[in-house]
C-alpha cells in the first residue's frame, strides 16, 4: 500500500552528509514475550556493533537482541511500541532493522511487512507520521523511512499491522531515528548507507 505522510511535504532531493542517527531514551511495548525479548533490546544496540551505522547487519534472532511480542499480539492489537525522548526532537527518518526470525524461530515469519508510525508532542498531540507503510523481510541492514522533518517530537508509536507469516509472534531487531530526511522513492526504501555517521548514543 502507498504510505501517507500527513503534516509533511515531499522528501528532500539529496541525503545531507551531516546526518547522524540517534536512539530513543526509553521505550515500552504493548506486548513482550518474556524478559529475554524486551522492547529495551530494540533501542540499546543489542545485535549490532558499537558504534553502528545503517549499513551494519543485525545479528540473527537470539535472546536479548530482539523485541518479540507474546503470541496473538497482532490479532489482539497489542503489537505496538512507544519510543520516548527526554527532550523534544526533530525527526525526519525512521530506521528499522527488521526481525530476523527466519531460519531461527519455528515458524520464521515474525518480520514486519506493514506498519503505522505516529509522532506526538509532549502534550500527546499527533504531529504526523506514516500510515500503512510497507517493510521488507529478509533485509538485515536498516530500512530507512524518510519524511519531511517534524519538530517537537516527544513520543513515537510504532504499530505493527502485518508480518510475513507468523500467526503468533512479531517484533523488531532495532530502531533508530534521524533529525534529517533520508530521501526514498515512494516514501521508503531498504538501503545500504555508505558514509553515514556512526550511531550517536543518547544515554545517561
Amino acid at each position: 500500500m502507498r504510505s501517507v505522510c500527513f503534516a509533511c511535504a515531499a522528501a528532500l532531493a539529496a541525503y545531507p552528509a551531516a546526518a547522524a542517527m540517534f536512539s530513543p531514551d526509553s521505550a515500552e511495548a504493548g506486548s513482550e514475550f518474556s524478559g529475554n525479548y524486551l522492547i529495551d533490546f530494540a533501542i540499546n544496540g543489542a545485535g549490532l556493533p558499537d558504534p553502528f551505522t545503517a549499513e551494519d547487519e543485525h545479528a540473527v534472532y537470539a535472546r536479548n537482541n530482539h523485541w518479540t511480542t507474546r503470541a496473538g499480539a497482532l490479532a489482539a492489537g497489542n503489537a505496538w511500541a512507544d519510543f520516548f525522548f527526554d527532550a523534544p526532537q526533530t525527526i525526519g527518518t525512521f530506521y528499522m532493522w527488521n526481525h530476523r526470525s527466519d531460519g531461527v524461530a519455528s515458524d520464521g515469519g515474525y518480520a514486519i511487512t506493514r506498519f503505522n508510525l505516529e509522532l506526538f508532542d509532549s502534550a500527546d498531540n499527533l504531529l504526523g507520521g506514516l500510515t500503512n507503510e510497507s517493510a521488507t523481510p529478509g533485509v538485515f541492514t536498516a530500512q530507512a523511512f524518510g519524511f519531511a522533518a517534524i519538530d517537537n517530537v516527544s513520543r513515537i508509536r510504532l504499530t505493527i499491522l502485518e508480518n510475513n507469516g507468523s500467526p503468533s509472534f512479531t517484533g523488531v531487531g532495532e530502531v533508530a531515528f534521524d533529525d534529517l530526511t533520508v530521501p526514498a522513492p515512494g516514501g521508503a526504501i531498504a538501503l545500504s548507507l555508505a558514509g553515514l555517521g556512526a550511531m550517536r548514543r543518547r544515554r545517561k
